[in-house]
């Protein structure tokens, strides 16, 4: 019982240190601004009700657009170009040593790093999914990687992972979430503006007293007299 604990603990946690990117943290953030700012906003009673209703929108629209982008497009970049920017790391390394002299470019070891597979290494931190040639792939460039005084690859993989995820938020907080979120306040402004000016319009025909014609009036007033009189 308490070894099946300990294992599970540990699986935990393990999972833990392999999911800690920004976006995650991030996103959390956003789905408890969501939820909890607007309840905030509607208990202040210092603020009026158009106040109110402008800063609920903004909360809304803010934290919704910035939950998607945590998740969606950080997800999205994080998980196709981490794979690549590795192989490309080995590559780079692989030249590198050639001009140190540490490494003959005509060698198996150096063909070996130009040619790295970004799939293969994607795939190496999901261990089970990996095949038997695989698995001898990704052992050959561990096994390079600890004579040349390279990265692991899964520990270059997590830790790629994390860069490219907090660039992303970085970027997102400062340009994408503000842009999008501006552009759709004013669509919605121009749209209540739209309305308001509509009804304003509307009451207004309602309301106005047509102007009486003196001119006919008076005409109509001397005809309607002189009638009585001849009767």
């Amino acid at each position: 019982m308490i070894e099946n604990s300990k294992k599970l603990i540990d699986k935990i946690l393990l999972k833990l240190g392999k999911s800690n990117d920004s976006e995650i943290v991030t996103a959390s953030l956003a789905a408890f601004k969501l939820i909890f700012i607007p309840i905030a906003t509607m208990m202040d009673k210092k603020t009026s009700e158009k106040q109110k209703k402008y800063a609920l929108k903004r909360d809304f629209i803010t934290e919704s657009v910035a939950l998607a982008g945590y998740i969606g497009i950080t997800g999205t970049i994080k998980n196709n170009l981490t794979a690549p920017v590795c192989s490309k790391y080995y590559k780079e390394k692989a030249k590198e040593l050639t001009k140190n002299c540490k490494l003959d470019i005509n060698s198996d070891d150096y063909k070996f790093l130009t040619n790295i597979n970004p799939k293969t290494i994607k795939k190496s931190i999901k261990e089970t999914t990996l095949n038997t040639d695989e698995k001898n792939y990704i052992k050959q460039l561990e096994n390079l990687a600890k004579k040349l005084s390279l990265q692991n690859p899964k520990d270059l993989y997590l830790g790629t992972k994390k860069t490219i995820s907090h660039i992303c938020v970085c970027a997102l907080a400062l340009t994408i979430i503000p842009m999008i979120t501006n552009k759709i306040i004013e669509i919605y402004s121009n749209r209540d503006n739209k309305e308001e000016t509509d009804i304003n319009s509307q009451q207004k025909q309602y309301t106005m007293i047509k102007p009486t014609n003196i001119t006919n009036f008076a005409k109509s007033a001397r005809i309607g007299g002189l009638n009585v009189l001849n009767y």
